[in-house]
């Protein structure tokens, strides 16, 4: 555990660092549909599905951006692609309000707006619960032409920050921003800027990733290590295992979380464990990896790559707080932070 004083420290820095998102951003689309308003359509043998609220929020690298904003970081960079609809207009307008720069945000005709469509139904005595998601998601590969805007925003970007962070959400290849050519463009901008964070979260691709320090959870590592299994559990000594063997692959830091456990940390041939913060709040870990990112990062930009220890814990502190947060993915602000590393002294 670090002391409160360099916890605050690291808190104050934030406000000094400039990061890019780039990669997979999707826009949460929130329908709250009143049940108690709905009538038997005229034309067909349906009930219509009222909506009477609409919210909309970033989502999967979004999520990142939000937490990184909460934390207090100074500049925040996005870099994705989106489609010439209405979604796609609403997520950069999204990403502008929470106070992120979208210069390098690419606008493609043809192109669909990634958007996870979430009806909130409401009944009588304020009774609600959500529906089965709509996703509306690419089906075709990104053309070159795409990529090579994707691959120049990259290069005029990242002279500007201090730290990537690399969203690649979309499960099948090539159809998202993170393509091989961009994944490739990435790695390679790694070994020629040394001195920044490269960071990179993929939920189907981490072991492709390079010269860049990455973060599957427990599960994602199993399978990056052996792809046929299909096992249930992953204990503390097989993600060590993990660590070791995507380290030797993407030669750098290997950071596993490992839920309510905590997360490890394969750095310099030494293996950390940063234990689970007890909570005993009910919890939902939607968004808890994206907030363990962001954390992360903003501290590897303050102290730099040698102190992933120290970053690991500072994202284990976001993370223990964001998943407090129900039926909303969460973010910290710094004095939630703080107030949470307070309570572990006392424990």
């Amino acid at each position: 555990m670090i002391s409160e004083a360099r916890l605050k420290t690291i808190l104050n820095n934030f406000r000094d660092q400039r990061i890019l998102v780039v990669g997979d951003f999707y826009l949460d689309a929130y329908w709250y549909i009143d049940k108690t308003r709905s009538t038997l359509s005229l034309e067909t043998p349906w009930h219509t599905n009222p909506v009477v609220e609409q919210r909309y929020s970033p989502g999967a690298a979004g999520t990142v951006t939000n937490n990184l904003k909460a934390l207090g970081v100074g500049t925040v960079y996005t870099l994705g692609v989106i489609g010439e609809d209405g979604f796609g207009g609403t997520l950069r307008n999204c990403l502008q309000a929470n106070g992120c720069s979208t210069d390098f945000m690419v606008q493609a005709p043809g192109w669909v707006t990634p958007t996870y469509l979430k009806p909130i139904h409401r009944g009588y005595e304020d009774v609600e619960t959500e529906g089965p998601r709509f996703d509306i998601e690419n089906q075709s590969p990104m053309p070159a032409s795409i990529e090579d805007s994707v691959i120049e925003a990259l290069q005029t970007c990242l002279p500007l920050v201090d730290g990537i962070i690399i969203g690649d959400q979309m499960p099948l290849e090539n159809l998202g921003v993170v393509t091989t050519r961009v994944r490739e463009a990435l790695c390679a901008s790694a070994v020629h800027f040394p001195e920044k964070v490269f960071f990179a979260d993929s939920r189907t691709r981490i072991a492709e990733y390079q010269n860049v320090s990455i973060k599957p959870n427990r599960f994602e590592a199993k399978r990056a290590v052996q792809p046929d299994w299909h096992g249930q559990q992953v204990d503390l000594a097989a993600a060590k295992q993990d660590a070791i063997h995507l380290a030797e692959k993407t030669q750098n830091t290997v950071y596993i979380t490992l839920g309510e456990n905590g997360i490890l940390v394969y750095c310099n041939d030494t293996v950390t464990h940063i234990p689970g913060i007890p909570i005993d709040d009910k919890t939902d870990p939607v968004g808890a990896g994206d907030s363990v990112s962001a954390g992360l990062v903003a501290t590897l930009c303050c102290l730099g790559t040698n102190h992933a220890v120290e970053a690991a814990y500072v994202g284990n502190l976001v993370a223990s707080i964001t998943v407090t947060k129900i039926g909303t993915t969460g973010t910290a602000s710094p004095t939630e932070v703080l107030q949470r590393h307070r309570s572990l002294a006392n424990l």
